[in-house]
C-alpha cells in the first residue's frame, strides 16, 4: 500500500535527491574498490556513513517539520517530479 502523505519544497527535495545519488554512487564505488585498497575503501566507508546519517537526518526533520503519518512496517519515499511524499506498508 502507498499513501500520499505530504509534500516538500523543491529545495528539499532537491537536498534529499543529492543525498540519494551520493549514497549510489558509493554503492557503485563499494563494488569497484577492494578492501586491500586499505586508505581509499576507509574513506569509501567513513563518506557512505556520514551520507547516510545525513540522509536518515533529512528524513527525521522533515516528519517533524510536516507531521507526516509514519508505522513501524513502512517507509517514506519521494518522488522527485512531484515532490510528493508517500508512506509504503507491506499488503
Amino acid at each position: 500500500m502507498k499513501k500520499n502523505i505530504g509534500t516538500v519544497t523543491e529545495s528539499e527535495r532537491d537536498e534529499i535527491r543529492l543525498l540519494y545519488e551520493r549514497i549510489n554512487g558509493l554503492k557503485e564505488l563499494t563494488q569497484i574498490v577492494s578492501s586491500d585498497n586499505n586508505e581509499l575503501y576507509e574513506k569509501l566507508v567513513a563518506d557512505m556513513g556520514a551520507t547516510v546519517t545525513r540522509f536518515q537526518e533529512w528524513w527525521n526533520t522533515k516528519s517533524d517539520k510536516y507531521h507526516w503519518e509514519s508505522s513501524d512496517e513502512g517507509s517514506w519515499e519521494i518522488d522527485f517530479n512531484t515532490c510528493d511524499i508517500y508512506l509504503t506498508e507491506p499488503d
